[in-house]
């Protein structure tokens, strides 16, 4: 594990004047590396002797020590592939490491998917008239497939990836209108702003996000993303992406229980649809 996977996980454990200075070094961690103790005390509003204590909790026995660690994980060959491998696996070992790391993330989906949010994204999705999807970046891809998912179930959806659209969208929504953000770490500015505007358009905004984020916090309901398992900062998504689709397949399985037996007759209709497009 990487001083920065270390940092992430261990933020809801620390003291506030510890977080502040996790969160400072997170928002710019080659900055970090070039600091002083009394930039980084600066910058965090806290002591000199804070920055040491900080980097003992962390398992660092000096704020030099901690800088050597952090700037190996900003240059590591394999930071942007995935912690789960390392440079020189062989194919049978990165085939393996991939396929333990996606089932320890359903693992912990398990153990950390509210069901009450669940419930309620399922509620809210089901009461809507329109369902909006927006998202940008590696998650436009997950937002394609929720519009592909839930299209089907008779609620008219439609996903958005650019930004002045899904703006237009947001602004242009009502009280009937659920809005599906899909953002791996939650501090992307243009999703929380889009965020704020849907909410001022009354909309119902669900984020499969960060719990702890800015756009977590100012969502209606929140669903976890699993950006607790994997820095997305630094790692190209893989095993965030698995739980953010296993999460698509659930909210879709529980709306189309919900909306009951009208379903399965759009469902075969749709299928039937397709039966000419095959060659027999």
């Amino acid at each position: 594990m990487t001083i920065l996977t270390h940092l992430k996980q261990s933020l809801p454990s620390l003291s506030k004047a510890e977080s502040r200075i996790g969160e400072a070094i997170l928002a710019d961690p080659e900055a970090a590396v070039n600091s002083t103790t009394a930039d980084l005390a600066r910058l965090a509003q806290v002591s000199d002797p804070m920055i040491s204590r900080f980097c003992k909790t962390l398992g660092c026995t000096s704020f030099p020590e901690f800088k050597v660690q952090l700037a190996r994980s900003l240059v590591s060959n394999s930071s942007f592939i995935s912690e789960a491998v390392s440079t020189g696996d062989s194919a049978a070992s990165y085939i393996e490491k991939r396929i333990n790391a996606n089932q320890a993330a359903l693992e912990y989906l398990r153990g950390n998917l509210p069901t009450e949010a669940i419930e309620q994204a399922v509620a809210a999705l089901g009461q809507a008239k329109r369902i909006e999807i927006f998202g940008m970046g590696g998650a436009a891809a997950i937002a394609k497939d929720a519009q592909h998912k839930l299209f089907r179930l008779g609620t008219p959806t439609i996903a958005y990836e650019d930004h002045l659209m899904q703006r237009m969208a947001a602004a242009a929504a009502n009280e009937e209108t659920a809005i599906l953000l899909f953002s791996f770490t939650g501090r992307t500015e243009s999703m929380i702003e889009v965020a704020r505007i849907a909410r001022q358009s009354k909309a119902k905004v669900i984020a499969i996000t960060h719990p702890q984020s800015p756009l977590g916090e100012l969502a209606d309901i929140t669903i976890t993303s699993g950006n607790e398992l994997e820095d997305t900062t630094i790692y190209v998504p893989m095993t965030t992406r698995i739980i953010i689709l296993t999460i698509i397949d659930i909210l879709a399985t529980g709306l189309a229980l919900q909306k009951g037996p009208a379903v399965d007759q759009q469902l075969k209709t749709i299928k039937h649809s397709l039966e000419d497009t095959k060659i027999s």
